[in-house]
């Protein structure tokens, strides 16, 4: 897959740029805050349908303006496919995805028509912050490779709400049939968790293989093993089903005195060990860099196997933050994805074998200013 047209509008400090990018690679190099971050952050959304460093998508309007737009055009195996994303500040909703310039049913809709995998210096966090960074990183690679498992996600969500919502209304006006309520709650929340589950076990079972693969090319201590796991209520069992049921059983005291659910996917982890030790415990900065990138590497081999195309690549400042070894086999993934990457420095991009250079700049306004070179 690779992108054909990149169109913002009123996006971030970007009032209009329209890109056509190169099959190959594109740098993009400019002073920090000029608004390099902001064109990948544009691409991101595009194939994933959210930011990958806010939550809040009021946040990528620009100030004073009632709408911003992001276009994307690319091409694939099945030809070409046109996904655009308008973003309100005010309207309900505050979101909406137009595919071939037709409504979207669901924002859902738009997920496998692009996609991309995005290395940032911020992907360090998916191993020193908890668990929710973690699950929210399966959820958005499963999503983007099955669409069908978002669909899944927010129907196990929605039953979740659902059943913590009648626990604490238990609690306020306690209730008389709230036994049974609680057994129809259960049975929605097992039946929504066995997909949920089915597909975090198989995406991290694919990567651990190709993220350990990809950690031992790139590092020089060959007893360093990456490991990857999931860890979850359901991950290794042979009965998902039984154990959820079970596990709802089990914790059904619990959950009434503290008001929610604690058994579940939605307490999913993914463990992370070199050489058999926690690697947010004793890892290097060096050994974390270097697991964050192996799985990072390993997912553009695991969307290849699995759509039979690979991604886009998305590089935000990252190669001065990393020493020969670990840039030089990043450069080597480059070679055969169409790639975006971002520095400060021109030279920074040095043996990156670029097609195209735009340098960002800011105007006395703030906007942003792409010219090629």
């Amino acid at each position: 897959m690779r992108f054909t047209l990149l169109r913002v509008q009123n996006f971030r400090n970007y009032p209009l740029l329209e890109i056509r990018p190169s099959p190959g690679t594109t740098v993009l190099y400019g002073a920090n805050g000029a608004g390099k971050t902001n064109v990948l952050e544009a691409m991101h959304l595009l194939s994933l349908g959210r930011s990958h460093r806010t939550a809040a998508d009021r946040e990528m309007i620009a100030q004073g303006e009632e709408v911003a737009l992001v276009r994307g055009e690319a091409l694939r195996r099945d030809g070409k496919h046109e996904v655009e994303v308008r973003l309100y500040p005010f309207d309900k909703p505050q979101k909406r995805v137009l595919l071939y310039d037709k409504p979207a049913e669901r924002i859902a809709d738009m997920m496998g028509h692009i996609t991309c995998v995005m290395f940032s210096p911020e992907d360090i966090r998916l191993i020193r912050d908890g668990p929710a960074a973690r699950r929210r990183f399966m959820d958005m690679q499963i999503s983007q490779i099955r669409p069908s498992y978002l669909r899944a996600l927010r129907t196990y969500l929605t039953a979740l709400e659902s059943r913590n919502a009648l626990l604490k209304a238990h609690r306020i006006s306690p209730m008389t049939d709230f036994e049974t309520q609680l057994d129809t709650w259960d049975e929605q929340l097992i039946r929504a968790a066995l997909p949920v589950a089915e597909n975090r076990r198989w995406f991290l079972l694919e990567l651990a293989v190709n993220a350990a693969d990809q950690y031992a090319s790139i590092s020089e201590a060959p007893g360093e093993v990456f490991t990857l796991r999931y860890q979850g209520a359901l991950a290794n069992c042979e009965s998902p089903r039984r154990a959820m049921e079970e596990g709802l059983k089990r914790t059904r005291g619990e959950d009434v005195q503290r008001l929610f659910t604690s058994f579940g996917p939605h307490r999913d982890d993914i463990q992370m060990l070199l050489g058999g030790k926690d690697l947010k415990s004793f890892g290097s900065q060096g050994q974390i860099r270097t697991a964050v990138l192996s799985m990072k590497l390993g997912e553009i081999a695991l969307i290849e196997h699995e759509m039979e195309e690979r991604p886009a690549l998305l590089l935000d400042d990252v190669f001065s933050e990393l020493d020969v070894r670990r840039r030089n086999a990043l450069i080597k993934a480059t070679r055969s994805v169409q790639t975006f990457l971002t520095c400060t420095d021109r030279q920074d991009a040095a043996g990156a074998h670029a097609d195209i250079f735009l340098h960002v700049s800011q105007d006395g306004d703030g906007c942003a200013n792409v010219r090629k070179e």
